[in-house]
Protein backbone atom coordinates (compact mmCIF):
# COMPACT_ATOMS: atom_id res chain seq x y z
CA UNK A 1 0.00 0.00 0.00
CA UNK A 2 1.13 3.41 -1.28
CA UNK A 3 0.27 6.14 1.81
CA UNK A 4 1.29 10.16 2.40
CA UNK A 5 0.76 10.34 5.86
CA UNK A 6 1.06 13.92 5.35
CA UNK A 7 -2.75 14.28 4.10
CA UNK A 8 -3.98 10.44 5.46
CA UNK A 9 -4.48 9.52 1.69
CA UNK A 10 -3.97 5.77 0.93
CA UNK A 11 -3.96 3.88 -2.33
CA UNK A 12 -4.48 0.50 -1.99
CA UNK A 13 -2.03 -2.17 -3.80
CA UNK A 14 -3.34 -5.29 -6.11
CA UNK A 15 -1.47 -8.32 -7.81
CA UNK A 16 -1.87 -8.53 -11.49
CA UNK A 17 -4.48 -11.78 -12.30
CA UNK A 18 -1.96 -12.79 -14.51
CA UNK A 19 0.82 -13.18 -12.68
CA UNK A 20 2.29 -17.00 -12.58
CA UNK A 21 1.61 -19.28 -9.61
CA UNK A 22 4.55 -19.86 -7.61
CA UNK A 23 4.78 -23.64 -6.28
CA UNK A 24 7.88 -23.24 -4.58
CA UNK A 25 7.56 -24.68 -1.03
CA UNK A 26 9.39 -22.43 0.86
CA UNK A 27 7.54 -19.94 -0.82
CA UNK A 28 3.76 -21.56 0.04
CA UNK A 29 5.27 -22.53 3.54
CA UNK A 30 5.27 -18.33 3.65
CA UNK A 31 2.08 -17.64 2.39
CA UNK A 32 0.55 -19.77 5.03
CA UNK A 33 2.61 -18.30 8.08
CA UNK A 34 1.87 -15.17 6.65
CA UNK A 35 -1.58 -15.64 6.69
CA UNK A 36 -2.10 -17.40 9.55
CA UNK A 37 -0.05 -14.36 11.18
CA UNK A 38 -2.62 -11.62 10.28
CA UNK A 39 -5.51 -13.74 11.28
CA UNK A 40 -4.21 -14.29 14.73
CA UNK A 41 -5.03 -10.55 15.12
CA UNK A 42 -8.45 -11.61 15.71
CA UNK A 43 -8.72 -14.65 17.97
CA UNK A 44 -6.00 -12.77 20.34
CA UNK A 45 -7.71 -9.88 20.74
CA UNK A 46 -11.29 -11.45 21.42
CA UNK A 47 -9.61 -14.08 23.97
CA UNK A 48 -7.99 -11.27 25.57
CA UNK A 49 -4.41 -12.92 24.81
CA UNK A 50 -2.85 -9.01 24.73
CA UNK A 51 0.89 -10.16 25.53
CA UNK A 52 0.58 -12.89 22.49
CA UNK A 53 -1.06 -10.38 20.85
CA UNK A 54 1.68 -7.60 21.20
CA UNK A 55 4.12 -10.63 19.86
CA UNK A 56 2.56 -10.08 16.44
CA UNK A 57 4.11 -6.67 16.22
CA UNK A 58 7.78 -5.09 15.14
CA UNK A 59 9.16 -2.76 18.03
CA UNK A 60 9.07 -0.15 15.05
CA UNK A 61 5.72 -0.81 14.37
CA UNK A 62 3.52 1.88 12.90
CA UNK A 63 -0.53 1.84 12.90
CA UNK A 64 -2.94 3.52 11.76
CA UNK A 65 -6.57 4.27 12.07
CA UNK A 66 -8.92 6.17 9.71
CA UNK A 67 -12.45 6.54 11.18
CA UNK A 68 -15.21 8.71 9.59
CA UNK A 69 -15.85 11.99 11.50
CA UNK A 70 -13.20 11.56 14.33
CA UNK A 71 -10.54 11.11 11.61
CA UNK A 72 -6.72 9.58 10.98
CA UNK A 73 -4.74 8.45 13.76
CA UNK A 74 -1.00 7.65 13.28
CA UNK A 75 1.10 6.07 15.89
CA UNK A 76 4.93 5.00 15.12
CA UNK A 77 6.70 2.65 17.77
CA UNK A 78 5.84 0.08 20.80
CA UNK A 79 5.05 2.15 23.80
CA UNK A 80 3.01 4.45 21.81
CA UNK A 81 0.92 1.78 20.29
CA UNK A 82 0.71 0.06 23.81
CA UNK A 83 -0.66 3.61 25.28
CA UNK A 84 -3.34 3.45 23.18
CA UNK A 85 -4.49 -0.24 22.98
CA UNK A 86 -4.65 0.04 26.69
CA UNK A 87 -7.17 2.86 27.02
CA UNK A 88 -9.14 1.76 24.19
CA UNK A 89 -9.34 -1.90 25.09
CA UNK A 90 -7.79 -3.72 27.85
CA UNK A 91 -8.86 -0.97 30.64
CA UNK A 92 -12.48 -0.76 29.14
CA UNK A 93 -12.76 -4.72 28.48
CA UNK A 94 -12.07 -5.59 32.11
CA UNK A 95 -15.16 -6.94 33.91
CA UNK A 96 -17.49 -7.05 30.88
CA UNK A 97 -19.47 -9.87 30.44
CA UNK A 98 -20.23 -9.09 27.12
CA UNK A 99 -19.11 -10.63 23.83
CA UNK A 100 -17.01 -8.56 20.88
CA UNK A 101 -15.95 -10.04 17.93
CA UNK A 102 -13.16 -9.08 15.10
CA UNK A 103 -14.15 -11.28 11.70
CA UNK A 104 -11.74 -10.92 8.71
CA UNK A 105 -12.72 -12.04 5.55
CA UNK A 106 -11.41 -12.00 1.49
CA UNK A 107 -8.08 -12.68 2.82
CA UNK A 108 -5.75 -11.09 -0.01
CA UNK A 109 -1.98 -11.40 -0.21
CA UNK A 110 -1.25 -8.53 -2.66
CA UNK A 111 2.25 -8.56 -2.21
CA UNK A 112 5.16 -11.50 -1.40
CA UNK A 113 8.60 -11.88 -1.32
CA UNK A 114 11.57 -13.96 0.60
CA UNK A 115 11.36 -11.43 3.49
CA UNK A 116 8.62 -8.80 2.93
CA UNK A 117 4.54 -8.93 2.35
CA UNK A 118 1.59 -7.10 2.20
CA UNK A 119 -1.62 -8.13 3.11
CA UNK A 120 -5.47 -6.69 2.96
CA UNK A 121 -8.55 -8.33 4.04
CA UNK A 122 -12.28 -7.14 5.11
CA UNK A 123 -13.25 -7.10 8.92
CA UNK A 124 -16.43 -6.77 10.60
CA UNK A 125 -16.59 -5.98 14.55
CA UNK A 126 -19.49 -7.14 16.00
CA UNK A 127 -20.67 -6.68 20.28
CA UNK A 128 -23.08 -8.78 22.31
CA UNK A 129 -23.74 -6.98 25.70
CA UNK A 130 -24.75 -9.51 28.03
CA UNK A 131 -27.83 -11.02 27.48
CA UNK A 132 -28.34 -8.52 24.61
CA UNK A 133 -28.64 -8.59 20.82
CA UNK A 134 -26.23 -8.75 18.22
CA UNK A 135 -25.14 -5.13 17.22
CA UNK A 136 -22.50 -4.68 14.20
CA UNK A 137 -20.23 -1.72 15.24
CA UNK A 138 -18.18 -1.15 11.74
CA UNK A 139 -17.61 -2.70 8.58
CA UNK A 140 -13.71 -1.65 7.14
CA UNK A 141 -10.23 -3.62 6.09
CA UNK A 142 -7.23 -4.12 7.82
CA UNK A 143 -4.40 -3.44 5.84
CA UNK A 144 -0.82 -5.31 7.09
CA UNK A 145 3.05 -4.69 6.00
CA UNK A 146 4.67 -7.72 7.45
CA UNK A 147 8.66 -8.14 7.50
CA UNK A 148 10.39 -11.77 7.99
CA UNK A 149 13.24 -11.10 10.94
CA UNK A 150 15.07 -13.76 12.15
CA UNK A 151 13.47 -16.22 10.76
CA UNK A 152 9.52 -15.19 11.84
CA UNK A 153 7.28 -13.38 9.97
CA UNK A 154 5.90 -9.60 12.19
CA UNK A 155 4.12 -6.61 11.34
CA UNK A 156 5.60 -3.44 10.67
CA UNK A 157 2.59 -1.43 9.66
CA UNK A 158 -1.36 -2.19 10.71
CA UNK A 159 -3.39 0.00 8.78
CA UNK A 160 -7.35 -0.12 9.54
CA UNK A 161 -9.92 1.44 7.57
CA UNK A 162 -13.40 1.73 9.11
CA UNK A 163 -16.68 2.49 6.92
CA UNK A 164 -18.72 4.09 9.85
CA UNK A 165 -17.57 6.26 13.05
CA UNK A 166 -17.25 4.53 16.35
CA UNK A 167 -16.65 5.98 19.77
CA UNK A 168 -13.97 8.37 20.42
CA UNK A 169 -11.09 6.57 23.00
CA UNK A 170 -8.23 8.79 24.81
CA UNK A 171 -5.54 9.81 22.49
CA UNK A 172 -2.03 8.65 23.77
CA UNK A 173 -0.41 11.71 25.68
CA UNK A 174 3.38 12.54 26.48
CA UNK A 175 4.96 11.21 23.28
CA UNK A 176 6.64 13.39 19.96
CA UNK A 177 4.93 14.40 17.45
CA UNK A 178 7.14 11.50 15.16
CA UNK A 179 5.81 9.13 17.65
CA UNK A 180 2.02 10.18 17.48
CA UNK A 181 -0.27 12.02 15.31
CA UNK A 182 -3.84 12.94 14.56
CA UNK A 183 -5.21 14.21 11.55
CA UNK A 184 -9.30 15.87 11.99
CA UNK A 185 -11.18 14.37 9.09
CA UNK A 186 -11.47 17.07 6.51
CA UNK A 187 -15.15 16.21 5.97
CA UNK A 188 -16.83 17.77 9.00
CA UNK A 189 -14.35 20.97 8.92
CA UNK A 190 -17.21 23.62 9.19
CA UNK A 191 -16.69 26.88 6.88
CA UNK A 192 -16.11 29.89 9.14
CA UNK A 193 -15.11 28.13 12.35
CA UNK A 194 -11.63 29.77 12.26
CA UNK A 195 -8.31 28.56 13.29
CA UNK A 196 -7.78 30.32 16.36
CA UNK A 197 -10.21 28.99 19.32
CA UNK A 198 -11.60 32.22 21.40
CA UNK A 199 -14.77 32.51 23.56
CA UNK A 200 -18.22 33.81 21.35
CA UNK A 201 -20.72 35.99 23.23
CA UNK A 202 -24.16 34.61 24.05
CA UNK A 203 -27.17 35.89 21.54
CA UNK A 204 -30.07 35.15 23.46
CA UNK A 205 -31.44 38.12 25.63
CA UNK A 206 -34.80 38.95 27.19
CA UNK A 207 -35.99 41.23 24.33
CA UNK A 208 -35.25 38.91 21.18
CA UNK A 209 -36.25 35.98 23.29
CA UNK A 210 -37.77 35.52 26.89
CA UNK A 211 -37.03 32.17 27.46
CA UNK A 212 -34.05 30.02 27.17
CA UNK A 213 -35.88 27.09 25.32
CA UNK A 214 -39.03 28.06 23.34
CA UNK A 215 -42.27 25.71 24.09
CA UNK A 216 -42.54 22.63 22.45
CA UNK A 217 -46.32 22.96 21.65
CA UNK A 218 -48.78 25.45 20.94
CA UNK A 219 -51.61 25.65 23.87
CA UNK A 220 -54.99 24.95 22.04
CA UNK A 221 -58.41 25.29 23.35
CA UNK A 222 -59.47 21.70 21.55
CA UNK A 223 -56.48 19.09 21.39
CA UNK A 224 -57.10 16.79 18.01
CA UNK A 225 -55.82 13.67 17.10
CA UNK A 226 -56.85 12.07 13.66
CA UNK A 227 -55.40 9.59 10.76
CA UNK A 228 -54.84 6.81 13.15
CA UNK A 229 -53.54 3.10 13.06
CA UNK A 230 -54.03 1.78 16.54
CA UNK A 231 -52.79 -2.14 17.28
CA UNK A 232 -53.82 -3.64 20.60
CA UNK A 233 -51.97 -7.30 21.90
CA UNK A 234 -53.81 -8.83 24.87
CA UNK A 235 -51.53 -11.13 26.60
CA UNK A 236 -51.06 -12.92 30.34
CA UNK A 237 -48.34 -11.95 32.76
CA UNK A 238 -48.61 -13.55 36.24
CA UNK A 239 -50.22 -11.82 38.50
CA UNK A 240 -47.75 -10.70 41.04
CA UNK A 241 -45.80 -8.64 38.33
CA UNK A 242 -48.88 -6.87 37.40
CA UNK A 243 -49.16 -6.26 40.91
CA UNK A 244 -45.76 -4.78 41.40
CA UNK A 245 -46.95 -2.01 38.31
CA UNK A 246 -49.79 -0.13 40.42
CA UNK A 247 -50.58 1.77 42.64
CA UNK A 248 -51.79 0.20 46.13
CA UNK A 249 -54.90 1.49 45.78
CA UNK A 250 -55.76 -1.01 42.96
CA UNK A 251 -55.31 -4.41 42.63
CA UNK A 252 -55.64 -6.97 39.64
CA UNK A 253 -58.19 -8.46 38.30
CA UNK A 254 -58.46 -11.76 38.45
CA UNK A 255 -59.03 -14.49 35.82
CA UNK A 256 -61.50 -17.40 36.64
CA UNK A 257 -60.36 -19.98 34.52
CA UNK A 258 -56.39 -18.84 34.84
CA UNK A 259 -55.64 -18.12 38.85
CA UNK A 260 -52.31 -16.06 39.82
CA UNK A 261 -52.37 -14.95 36.10
CA UNK A 262 -53.13 -11.20 35.00
CA UNK A 263 -54.21 -9.89 31.20
CA UNK A 264 -52.54 -6.85 29.82
CA UNK A 265 -53.20 -5.01 27.15
CA UNK A 266 -50.06 -3.88 24.99
CA UNK A 267 -51.32 -0.49 23.19
CA UNK A 268 -49.15 0.57 19.84
CA UNK A 269 -50.20 3.90 17.97
CA UNK A 270 -49.34 5.54 15.29
CA UNK A 271 -50.75 9.62 15.00
CA UNK A 272 -50.35 10.33 11.50
CA UNK A 273 -51.33 14.37 12.90
CA UNK A 274 -52.45 15.48 16.33
CA UNK A 275 -51.84 18.81 18.10
CA UNK A 276 -48.37 17.86 18.83
CA UNK A 277 -47.39 16.59 15.89
CA UNK A 278 -47.52 12.91 14.02
CA UNK A 279 -45.98 10.98 16.64
CA UNK A 280 -46.01 7.25 17.81
CA UNK A 281 -47.00 5.67 21.26
CA UNK A 282 -46.98 2.65 23.02
CA UNK A 283 -48.71 2.12 26.69
CA UNK A 284 -49.37 -1.15 28.81
CA UNK A 285 -52.98 -0.76 30.09
CA UNK A 286 -53.42 -3.42 33.14
CA UNK A 287 -57.17 -4.30 33.61
CA UNK A 288 -57.23 -3.42 37.48
CA UNK A 289 -59.99 -3.31 40.16
CA UNK A 290 -60.61 0.11 42.37
CA UNK A 291 -63.71 -0.51 44.83
CA UNK A 292 -65.05 -3.36 42.78
CA UNK A 293 -64.94 -1.26 39.57
CA UNK A 294 -63.07 -2.61 36.73
CA UNK A 295 -59.92 0.38 35.53
CA UNK A 296 -57.58 -0.15 32.99
CA UNK A 297 -54.41 1.14 35.09
CA UNK A 298 -51.83 3.05 32.88
CA UNK A 299 -47.98 2.64 34.34
CA UNK A 300 -46.22 3.54 31.60
CA UNK A 301 -46.07 5.32 28.21
CA UNK A 302 -43.49 6.06 25.40
CA UNK A 303 -43.78 8.25 23.03
CA UNK A 304 -41.09 9.69 20.43
CA UNK A 305 -42.00 12.68 20.18
CA UNK A 306 -40.50 15.62 22.51
CA UNK A 307 -43.93 17.80 21.97
CA UNK A 308 -45.98 14.85 23.15
CA UNK A 309 -43.97 14.02 25.64
CA UNK A 310 -44.45 17.63 27.13
CA UNK A 311 -47.94 17.97 26.47
CA UNK A 312 -48.90 14.51 27.87
CA UNK A 313 -47.16 14.99 31.40
CA UNK A 314 -48.00 18.89 31.29
CA UNK A 315 -51.31 18.67 30.52
CA UNK A 316 -52.62 15.35 31.36
CA UNK A 317 -50.10 14.15 34.14
CA UNK A 318 -49.82 11.02 32.05
CA UNK A 319 -45.80 9.14 32.88
CA UNK A 320 -44.81 9.92 29.45
CA UNK A 321 -40.93 9.18 28.36
CA UNK A 322 -39.19 8.93 25.01
CA UNK A 323 -38.34 5.90 23.01
CA UNK A 324 -37.81 4.83 19.84
CA UNK A 325 -40.96 3.52 18.27
CA UNK A 326 -41.08 1.87 14.84
CA UNK A 327 -44.89 1.09 13.55
CA UNK A 328 -44.65 -0.07 10.34
CA UNK A 329 -47.67 -1.92 7.85
CA UNK A 330 -46.63 -4.46 4.76
CA UNK A 331 -49.94 -5.73 3.02
CA UNK A 332 -52.00 -7.53 5.29
CA UNK A 333 -49.28 -7.24 8.79
CA UNK A 334 -48.16 -4.65 11.04
CA UNK A 335 -44.87 -4.74 12.73
CA UNK A 336 -44.54 -2.82 15.71
CA UNK A 337 -41.45 -2.08 18.36
CA UNK A 338 -40.02 -0.61 21.43
CA UNK A 339 -36.91 0.33 22.10
CA UNK A 340 -35.49 2.65 25.05
CA UNK A 341 -31.64 3.46 25.71
CA UNK A 342 -30.74 0.81 22.61
CA UNK A 343 -32.37 -2.01 24.06
CA UNK A 344 -35.41 -3.80 22.95
CA UNK A 345 -38.21 -3.96 25.30
CA UNK A 346 -41.56 -5.16 23.16
CA UNK A 347 -42.27 -5.71 19.83
CA UNK A 348 -45.25 -7.45 18.19
CA UNK A 349 -46.07 -8.90 14.43
CA UNK A 350 -49.59 -8.53 13.92
CA UNK A 351 -51.58 -10.31 10.57
CA UNK A 352 -54.81 -8.59 9.71
CA UNK A 353 -58.20 -10.77 10.68
CA UNK A 354 -61.49 -10.77 11.21
CA UNK A 355 -63.18 -8.32 12.91
CA UNK A 356 -64.33 -8.39 15.83
CA UNK A 357 -67.42 -6.73 15.67
CA UNK A 358 -69.08 -4.49 13.21
CA UNK A 359 -70.33 -1.27 14.00
CA UNK A 360 -73.03 0.75 14.58
CA UNK A 361 -73.00 -1.45 17.89
CA UNK A 362 -76.79 -3.03 18.47
CA UNK A 363 -79.05 -0.67 19.41
CA UNK A 364 -81.27 -3.15 22.29
CA UNK A 365 -78.88 -5.66 23.76
CA UNK A 366 -74.97 -5.62 24.99
CA UNK A 367 -72.54 -7.33 22.66
CA UNK A 368 -70.65 -10.78 23.91
CA UNK A 369 -66.85 -10.61 22.93
CA UNK A 370 -65.09 -13.77 22.95
CA UNK A 371 -62.26 -14.29 25.75
CA UNK A 372 -60.16 -12.18 26.63
CA UNK A 373 -61.73 -9.00 25.43
CA UNK A 374 -64.99 -9.79 27.39
CA UNK A 375 -62.48 -8.76 30.44
CA UNK A 376 -59.95 -6.53 28.53
CA UNK A 377 -61.82 -4.33 25.96
CA UNK A 378 -65.29 -2.55 27.84
CA UNK A 379 -67.88 -1.74 25.37
CA UNK A 380 -70.53 0.69 26.16
CA UNK A 381 -74.18 0.03 27.29
CA UNK A 382 -76.68 0.08 24.95
CA UNK A 383 -78.92 3.11 25.37
CA UNK A 384 -81.08 2.99 21.50
CA UNK A 385 -79.26 6.27 20.65
CA UNK A 386 -76.48 7.27 19.05
CA UNK A 387 -73.67 7.80 21.45
CA UNK A 388 -71.15 10.97 20.25
CA UNK A 389 -68.17 9.61 23.00
CA UNK A 390 -67.58 6.40 24.91
CA UNK A 391 -65.63 6.84 27.77
CA UNK A 392 -63.22 4.43 29.18
CA UNK A 393 -62.37 3.86 32.39
CA UNK A 394 -58.97 4.80 33.33
CA UNK A 395 -56.94 4.63 36.61
CA UNK A 396 -54.17 7.21 37.24
CA UNK A 397 -53.47 8.15 40.21
CA UNK A 398 -51.07 10.65 42.01
CA UNK A 399 -48.62 10.36 44.63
Amino acid sequence: MLCDIGIAVCAPFFVRAADPVNADPVFMADRQAIINHVMAYSYLIDEGRWEDWFGLFSEDVVFENSTPELGTVIIKGMPAFKDLVNSRYIIPGKGSKGVRRHTQGNVHVAEQTDVTAKVRTYMLISSVPAADHLHVLTTGTYNANLEKRDGRWTITRWYIEADAPLAPSPLPEGFSEDEFKWIPDPSIEMPGAGSVAQPVQGKINLKNHPFSMGGLYKNSPVWHWSDIDVVIVDYLTDAASAAAMLPEQLSTLPIKELPGYAAVKAVWAHYRDSSFGPYNEFMPLIPSLLNGEMFLAVPLIYVDNDSALAGGREIGGWPKKLAKIEFDRIGDEYRVSLERHGKRLASSSIKIGGKLFSTPLPADKPLSLPYPYNMTLPLPAPTGKPQDTVPLPTASLKV
